[in-house]
């Protein structure tokens, strides 16, 4: 049997499910697919209704889609009109009006396909009274409808909402799988990785798993934040690890700069940093999300005891929470670092 969504990568088992459950005609009517921004999810769901409509999906000799025949060309195009996808546009919330012209269109039947499928983008911004009405169709849609709702996490959702639709989430990408994928199917990844390897594999680190973020981040101006966020934090575990260096503390907590936004984001790479020493306190064997480099981890883990750690992990979090709060910021980096020790 040929490989389930041949062009997507990673998520081996979910594609593996997927592709049974649609050869068997198993598939449900509607699915809750979440995953960070940039994971994959519209290009996973636009794969999913190809493989529901390709004309090959009962042949063992076939990859699901196979991505050739006219039914896949055409959705996986964007042309199908059997194939909708809902979005809240400019808007913060995806209100009621959105789905109630939805609910006008299911029970028009499809033009051309046996399963008509809605896309819906970002599902967790649907408001209580979206959601509420939403409720109207899936619970007793007709059989030629399928929903795909897309988001970043499921808690937002209605227990209601979420009990009649199978909920599935996209894994970030192995590091190792996706540095060879940027780097067979971008160009500029594979010049970035012959001409400067410790720079490609911060940029891989920086991606998350993610082939959007990663991408993304080609750009150099749009790496530079990232770059400079990474780079902050290890100078963060550095001076937790040598303890009370005050001038550099100081200085340190001065290159966080003025903005709020800006300064939760360096919060938050940081605490992605120590969860990785944590781990690694644990087992050396643990999976990374910060670090590319086990053995600079493994040595810089050795260097804190694992209470320290875990205090430093807490510290971040208060930081964080109290910025969403609207907190002085100068106020509460400073408070930050007599909590947790780094200054005495």
């Amino acid at each position: 049997m040929k490989p389930a969504f041949p062009d997507l990568i990673g998520n081996d088992r979910l594609r593996a499910r997927l592709a049974e459950d649609i050869r068997s005609d198993r598939f449900g009517h509607a699915y809750i697919l979440e995953g960070a921004d940039g994971s994959g999810k519209h290009s996973f769901a636009l794969r999913i209704a190809a493989a529901l409509a390709c004309e090959h999906r009962t042949e063992d000799g076939f990859p699901l889609p196979c991505g050739n025949c006219p039914a896949c060309r055409k959705i996986l195009s964007g042309n199908s009109p059997d194939v909708i996808t809902i979005g809240r546009g400019d808007k913060v919330t995806m209100g009621v009006d959105v789905i109630r012209e939805m609910h006008a269109d299911v029970f028009v039947a499809p033009n051309e396909l046996s399963d008509k499928v809605y896309i819906i983008e970002d599902a967790q911004t649907m408001t209580v009274q979206a959601q509420n009405a939403f409720l109207l169709i899936l619970e007793e849609p007709p059989a030629y409808v399928r929903f795909l709702l897309l988001c970043d996490g499921s808690a937002p959702l209605l227990e209601t909402v979420r009990s009649r639709a199978q909920t599935l989430r996209t894994e970030p990408i192995p590091p190792a799988l996706l540095a060879d994928y940027l780097a067979r199917t971008e160009p500029a990844a594979n010049i970035l990785r012959n001409g400067n390897p410790e720079e490609f594999a911060e940029w891989i680190a920086a991606s998350e798993g993610s082939v959007g973020r990663a991408k993304m981040l080609l750009d150099p101006k749009k790496r530079r934040p990232i770059t400079d966020a990474r780079d902050a934090a290890r100078t963060f575990a550095e001076l937790a690890a040598a303890h009370r260096e005050s001038t550099r503390v100081l200085a340190f907590l001065a290159s966080f700069g003025q903005k709020r936004d800006e300064a939760i984001a360096r919060l938050s790479v940081m605490l992605v940093c120590i969860r990785d020493l944590i781990l690694l306190k644990q087992t050396e064997d643990a999976p990374l999300c910060f670090f590319y480099n086990r053995e600079e981890a493994c040595a810089l883990a050795y260097r804190f005891t694992a209470p320290d750690l875990l205090r430093y992990a807490s510290g971040i979090s208060d930081a964080m929470e109290a910025l969403r709060r609207n907190a002085n910021l100068r106020l509460t980096l400073m408070h930050f670092a007599m909590q947790t020790g780094l200054l005495s």
